[in-house]
């Protein structure tokens, strides 16, 4: 909540004098002044002013709400480059730390505890295969800035009538980290033909159309403060966080479904068929990605 308290009175500050439609969450203070209220039960509550006119989508229902999306969560990390006093804390240790993820899921698999390793054989294989994705983005060869770190869709809100993006919300794993894992998650979940646990595969293929909208709706608000590194990495960045859920999926499964919320047993094997074909869609238009990531960002790079 202190992360959450000082992101979001930063963003008033700034758009306190916008003429667009771009606003921040707004915290209500409880009666002790603190950012939230812990009740007689034990749990925690906070309130926030309720943003009138905004919707969220779970998929773009054309290239306008995708473009918007990305300006907005652009926008949001650009706002917050000058935000005062030390980083925000790091609420959740090592959140995209793929390599570090992927020595877990191995070991996970050595184990093999629910005895579960030969239900998915050929996820594992598919899995190991491309360790290579477990090392492209690391953490020391970027800057860290403040990022939001669950750029779903549905966590902007659009205006009603025009798309335009109003306001990024779910800001619980705001911390410092790298702005190519905000970027990945945003195309990962919004240039896919199909839903994160679509069951039918033939539905599930990368959008290289609706990944045109999302780098030109980024880089038009976000463009200036990448560096020539970051913006290098654009295109592979959605195959690097696509890759690093299927793994977390595939890994919970094996562990008995401890973290992820599942609707029947295989829920997760479908979440991770689900990315793993999405994936593959997106090795098969990695070119394409970067040729798309060249033309749009050529005006803005920047050292």
């Amino acid at each position: 909540m202190e992360n959450f308290s000082r992101v979001t009175r930063h963003l008033q500050a700034k758009f306190a004098n916008d003429q667009t439609n771009s606003q921040s969450l707004s915290l209500i203070s409880a009666k002790d002044g603190k950012s939230f209220h812990k009740d007689s039960g034990g749990n925690y509550w906070r309130v926030t002013k309720f943003i009138d006119g905004g919707r969220s989508f779970e998929v773009p229902e054309d290239l306008n709400q995708a473009y918007h999306a990305a300006k907005s969560f652009g926008e949001f990390q650009f706002q917050l480059l000058d935000l005062p006093g030390e980083p925000l804390i790091e609420t959740i240790a090592d959140f995209h730390n793929t390599k570090l993820r992927f020595d877990h899921f191995c070991s996970v698999v050595k184990e093999n505890q629910m005895q579960r390793v030969d239900q998915v054989s050929d996820l594992i294989d598919f899995a190991l295969s491309r360790e290579n994705l477990a090392k492209i983005i690391s953490g020391d060869d970027f800057p860290t800035r403040t990022v939001h770190n669950d750029t779903k869709l549905n966590n902007v809100l659009l205006h009603k009538t025009s798309g335009e993006g109003m306001c990024v919300v779910d800001l619980d794993t705001v911390m410092p980290g790298c702005v190519l894992h905000d970027f990945g998650d945003l195309v990962r979940t919004a240039a896919s033909s199909g839903l994160e646990d679509e069951q039918d595969l033939d539905k599930v293929y990368f959008l290289p159309s609706t990944f045109e909208a999302i780098t030109k709706g980024y880089l038009d608000t976000a463009g200036d403060m990448l560096n020539a590194n970051e913006l290098e990495h654009l295109a592979v960045a959605p195959l690097v966080i696509t890759y690093e859920l299927g793994l977390r999926f595939l890994e919970d499964f094996l562990k008995g479904d401890q973290y992820f919320k599942i609707k029947h047993p295989e829920h997760n094997i479908d979440r991770v068929r689900a990315q793993f074909k999405l994936l593959t869609s997106m090795e098969e238009n990695l070119q394409e990605m970067k040729k798309i990531v060249q033309l749009v960002s050529s005006p803005q790079v920047s050292v």
